[in-house]
């Protein structure tokens, strides 16, 4: 088992390029998404000029193997009285390797420019779109129709109704099989099934929440200046929620398997 974040494990700078090319698109999907939501009109506020985006980012690699090598002997026995011995074992491997990244931004400083577009590129979650922007519209319409009380003053209900999340995950099942087989005059070798199996699964989540974040004042040349710190309590609890929720759901779906 090579247990590899990149699908050539012989390349062993492969995972580091991976890895940075990931967190590049993510970051530039969410930067474009916030400057085209900022920046289709002039002057343009929504109500998550204060607020700040938490983004964690899991990738979980399982690993299987198993062999199942069978030998057929055929000893020389009289024709009406003919003895076959077979003999076979199995031998199975299951390895799971998990990372988590998390990473907190202010929509003020992501929504001042858009991100270079030579950065981006690669598979899975390099080359996908996201629909992050396309979410964010959804919900500033929702809000200027008054159908949703985003604002924290206004809210009303028994979540305030004022964090929004978005997730997306990859799912990428590979396998493969040998089977060689040797067929001589008294012995068989794999006369049937595989030799050797390998699947390798690849289960990208990205979960992304945007909510209010927290202030502190501090005092900067006799000026005081407030300073956003962190999530709110409420969009970190959702945040966590929603990561707890993913890797149940994930943990279900690996035991049915």
């Amino acid at each position: 088992m090579f247990q590899k974040i990149q699908e050539n494990p012989f390349d062993s700078k492969g995972g580091q390029r991976l890895v940075q090319a990931i967190v590049t698109n993510i970051t530039c999907e969410a930067q474009d998404a916030f400057y085209d939501l900022y920046h289709t009109r002039k002057n343009v506020t929504t109500f998550m000029d204060k607020w700040g985006v938490q983004i964690t980012l899991k990738l979980t690699i399982d690993e299987k193997g198993t062999g199942n090598p069978t030998v057929n002997w055929l000893p020389p026995s009289p024709p009406v009285n003919i003895f076959n011995l077979s003999a076979g074992a199995t031998l199975s491997s299951d390895a799971t390797r998990i990372d988590i990244l998390n990473s907190y931004y202010l929509v003020s400083d992501l929504n001042k420019a858009r991100c270079q577009d030579d950065l981006r590129g690669g598979p899975f979650l390099l080359a996908s779109d996201l629909k992050l922007k396309e979410w964010l519209f959804d919900m500033v319409v929702a809000s200027g129709t008054n159908t949703v009380h985003f604002d924290r003053d206004k809210a009303n209900g028994p979540f305030k109704e004022n964090v929004i999340s978005h997730e997306v995950k990859f799912d990428i099942v590979s396998s493969g099989t040998i089977t060689p087989t040797w067929k001589l005059t008294r012995v068989q070798v794999n006369p049937s099934g595989n030799l050797a199996t390998l699947s390798r699964e690849r289960i990208h989540d990205l979960t992304i929440t945007i909510g209010p974040a927290d202030s502190t004042y501090q005092v900067v040349d006799r000026r005081v200046i407030k300073k956003f710190i962190g999530p709110s309590r409420q969009a970190a609890d959702i945040h966590l929620s929603s990561l707890i929720g993913s890797a149940v759901a994930q943990g279900v779906s690996s035991a049915l398997k």
